[in-house]
């Protein structure tokens, strides 16, 4: 199921389950694709919080990445 939420900016995101999902997090996570016009981001969260009637679409939004990055990844400037 896909929703859709338009942010403070004003930007509009198209936030959709997608298939992979780690083995060992298929039965208790989702991992949520949130794309919007110039962007895609992602974010994995517990099954309970994307499947019910009202998501807090804006914490998943301030929890995503963009999508490709990681954030276990340090940089020589982070360490």
């Amino acid at each position: 199921m896909a929703r859709e939420f338009v942010a403070l900016n004003g930007r509009i995101w198209l936030i959709r389950p997608r298939h992979e999902v780690r083995k060992d997090e298929v039965a208790s996570h989702v991992t949520l694709e949130l794309v919007s016009d110039i962007e895609t981001r992602v974010v994995s969260c517990r099954r309970e919080e994307w499947e019910v009637a009202v998501p807090d679409l804006a914490a998943l939004l301030a929890r995503s990445v963009v999508s490709g990055a990681s954030r276990s990844v340090v940089t020589n400037g982070d360490r």
